[in-house]
């Protein structure tokens, strides 16, 4: 039976009609091999045509992205199945090819902390704790003090507590709360890093965030 045959790359409308061909023929796949053959195709598409490969608009980024997202996400689930460290390292190849096709940091997100999940699977603790860092400077500004906080509260090591919480201090002013919110939050963070400082004997850091302490207090008075 001959193959039919496709036709060259036009435009990014070509590239969304072969992923959705892809998309329809793994949704009623099992095995996870024949899977990654079909999301391959649309891969393999874009490769073959010099116009798709420097082409850099929207919807051709966007059919790439679910594309290695979703190359990414069978990878992964494969792990389910059968245990092999190969599957996650695949599929954090894949992940990472998934994010440079996306425009806006924000949107990188769901990636990463699927990412961070992997690393800590390996136990990767250094990528790991990399990825989480750059899950919560990613965040919008209004949002990274908590970001920050919650990635403090994720380590005992003092010091590298102390650093998160340092830098969560630097956005509770872009916070959408009340200016009364904003100061307890300030004075919630100091009094930890007051108690990390005065543990390891960091006096000027102590002194420093005291008068910050203090003067916040003033502002509530």
């Amino acid at each position: 039976m001959l193959k039919t045959q496709r036709k060259p790359y036009e435009n990014a409308q070509d590239l969304l009609k072969v992923y959705r061909a892809a998309f329809e023929k793994a949704k009623y796949l099992k095995d996870d091999d024949e899977k990654l053959l079909a999301f391959n195709e649309v891969i393999d598409y874009c490769a073959k045509s010099k116009t798709c490969v420097e082409e850099d608009t929207k919807k051709r980024n966007q059919v790439l992205f679910w594309t290695y997202n979703n190359i990414g996400d069978i990878f992964a689930l494969k792990n389910t199945v059968e245990a092999n460290d190969e599957n996650y390292v695949y599929a954090l190849e894949y992940y990472k090819n998934a994010m440079e096709f996306l425009s806006a940091e924000i949107d990188k997100k769901p990636i990463l902390e699927k990412m961070a999940h992997i690393y800590l699977e390996l136990q990767d603790e250094k990528m790991w704790r990399k990825t989480l860092e750059q899950i919560a400077l990613n965040e919008d500004d209004e949002l990274k003090r908590q970001a920050f906080v919650e990635l403090s509260n994720t380590t005992d090591d003092a010091k590298l507590k102390a650093q998160y919480l340092e830098i969560a201090l630097n956005y509770i002013t872009y916070e959408n709360v009340s200016f009364l919110q904003k100061c307890k939050n300030t004075l919630n963070i100091c009094e930890i890093l007051l108690s990390i400082y005065e543990q390891n004997d960091a006096k000027t850091d102590y002194e420093r965030i005291k008068t910050l302490q203090t003067n916040t207090l003033e502002l509530l008075n």
